[in-house]
Order: structure tokens, then sequence, then C-alpha cells
């Protein structure tokens, strides 16, 4: 009886973490995030090619806060996610992008995990012509944009 009560506890948990990060990536505002990039409101195509990019990257990194919090359950929830944010968003046509570069996102940082986003920040340069200097500084800007969005994640799992 105990062990029901336990998986339909975890149940609750795997849902809640589901319905909370659905809303927090559809409540999310990247202006910030496009406007350090030199993307403004004018700039139709790269905006939506880089919202593309950090909904994709927050998808990642909501799997990497799964895998500390639910490690037997994250790829399972991951597929769910996609499966019901498809589904909701199926009259977007940037959502399966965006999902394919969740996966790739999530590919890039498989290794390092939270330790290290230096990889993914200087993928996030690339969309950028910048020269040296300003790219090393952005890439910096942008771990540390990157490490404090994992950490919100993580704290709003459930």
């Amino acid at each position: 009886m105990a062990q029901a009560a336990d998986a339909a506890t975890q149940q609750d948990f795997v849902q809640e973490a589901l319905d909370n990060f659905a809303v927090l990536l559809d409540d999310t505002d990247f202006a910030a995030h496009l406007h350090l990039m030199g993307v403004g409101r004018l700039h139709f195509t790269r905006r939506k090619q880089l919202l593309q990019e950090w909904r994709g990257l927050y998808v990642a990194l909501w799997r990497l806060a799964l895998g500390r919090s639910f490690p037997q359950d994250a790829d399972a929830m991951l597929e769910a996610f996609c499966r019901s944010y498809r589904q909701r968003h199926k009259d977007n046509k940037m959502t399966p992008q965006m999902l394919e570069r969740a996966e790739q996102y999530w590919d890039m940082m498989r290794v390092t995990k939270e330790s290290d986003f230096t990889e993914v920040a200087r993928h996030f340069c690339s969309f950028c012509q910048l020269g040296e200097k300003e790219t090393r500084s952005l890439q910096l800007k942008l771990v540390l944009i990157i490490r404090k969005a994992y950490t919100d994640i993580f704290r709003r799992l459930i």
C-alpha cells in the first residue's frame, strides 16, 4: 500500500514538473537576451531564429535539471514534455525546430552538465558578428545568463 502511495506521489511530482516548465517556457521573456546579443525588434529574421534557439536551450537546461531531481525519469519526462508541447503548439511552425534544437543543446551539455556552459555560450556568440574582444566579453556574459537560467529552472522544477 505504501509503495502505491509513493508511486502516486512521484507521479504527482512528475506532472507538476511538466506543467511548471511548460508555463515557465511560454512566459519567459527573452528580450534582454536578444538585446545583449545586439538583436533589436526590427531584426525580424534573426530575432525569430534566436528566440527558437533560446527556447530550445531552456528545454535542454530543464532536461539537465531533471537529471538531478528525477534521474530515472528524466528522459521519459522530456519525451512527455515534447509530445505535449507539440500538441499544444501544433499551430506554431517553429515548434518542431525548437524541440530539435533542444535535443542538440542537450547533446552539447551531456558531458559537462551544469559545470560548464562555455560551449553553448560560444555557439550563441557564433550568431553575432563581433570582434574577438567583444566575442569574449559576450561569451562570458552569456555563460552567466545561462547559469542563472539553469539555476532558476532548477529552483522552479516542482
